[in-house]
């Protein structure tokens, strides 16, 4: 499964990897900025990180293909809010366990977990990066596919146009021989400069 998803990625690897290590080090400054604590930030980075990736590629290599792209909306909308359910509570989970008690300190005042605000806040914060790569992913491949197209639409030219040429040459080629054979009846002295010419073409 894995093997084939990859093998569906149509935007290089170095790229996907260039993404995330700017993701992360954006994330891990800006959460270490309003915390002031950048053990914190590392360690609750490092937990959501992989999260991030899951739910993304999830949403972008499946979830959009099989329901957006067919126009599902409602199953997509479905399966996209279960997954950030699952993700919230994943993501909680390993928090309190992996990094620390406290699992909003950057919550104005005493702000409790598993609350529609931080819940909202989370999921929020879940839905900007999966918008984000998910329009990288569609410009990217409206760009390849534009492409195509148009490498496509040449090809197919190309082809239109050697197709009328070897229809041409034939009847051009029986013509000038015919017009030859007529000035050597003739002996015509146009007769050599045609023959040359003739040469010259073919």
């Amino acid at each position: 499964m894995f093997k084939k998803l990859f093998s569906e990625f149509r935007i290089p690897v170095r790229f996907h990897i260039l993404f995330w290590i700017v993701y992360f080090v954006f994330n891990f400054f800006r959460f270490a900025s309003i915390n002031k604590d950048y053990c914190y930030s590392l360690k609750s980075n490092l937990v959501e990180f992989p999260l991030n990736m899951i739910i993304t590629y999830f949403t972008i290599y499946f979830l959009i293909p099989r329901f957006v792209l067919k126009k599902k909306y409602l199953q997509f909308f479905l399966y996209f809010v279960m997954s950030l359910v699952i993700f919230y509570i994943v993501r909680t989970g390993l928090n309190y366990l992996l990094v620390s008690k406290d699992l909003w300190p950057e919550a104005q005042g005493q702000q409790e977990p598993f609350t529609l605000i931080h819940i909202v806040e989370v999921m929020i914060g879940t839905i900007y990066v999966v918008a984000l790569v998910s329009a990288i992913k569609l410009a990217y491949d409206w760009i390849s596919e534009k492409r195509k197209n148009d490498e496509l639409q040449r090809i197919q030219l190309q082809t239109e146009l050697d197709f009328l040429k070897s229809q041409i040459q034939p009847h051009f080629f029986f013509n000038t021989l015919n017009n030859l054979y007529a000035l050597v009846i003739k002996q015509s002295p146009n007769a050599p400069d045609v023959v040359m010419k003739l040469s010259e073409i073919m």
